[in-house]
């Protein structure tokens, strides 16, 4: 398997072009994204909540009202 590392790599073969780096150091930010593929973020608009969304937010609220006095009185 030593054939197959980088570091044991003569340098400049003709056929390793697919097997050099895609990105120089310079071009990845610091958290490893490369900066032209970053995306643009879109801006958060208010909206009035659904209907089936209220109801699942009150079920679930309802729901851990319960186990927690089930806990806290059981």
């Amino acid at each position: 398997m030593a054939g197959s590392d980088r570091a044991d790599d003569g340098g400049d073969d003709a056929d390793a072009g697919d097997e050099q780096w895609r990105f120089g150091v310079n071009e990845v930010g610091e958290d490893g994204v490369v900066e032209s593929e970053r995306p643009e973020p879109s801006p958060l608009e208010p909206g009035s909540p659904s209907s089936e969304n209220v109801v699942f937010f009150v079920a679930g609220v309802a729901l851990a009202v319960g186990v927690f006095a089930l806990l806290l009185v059981g």
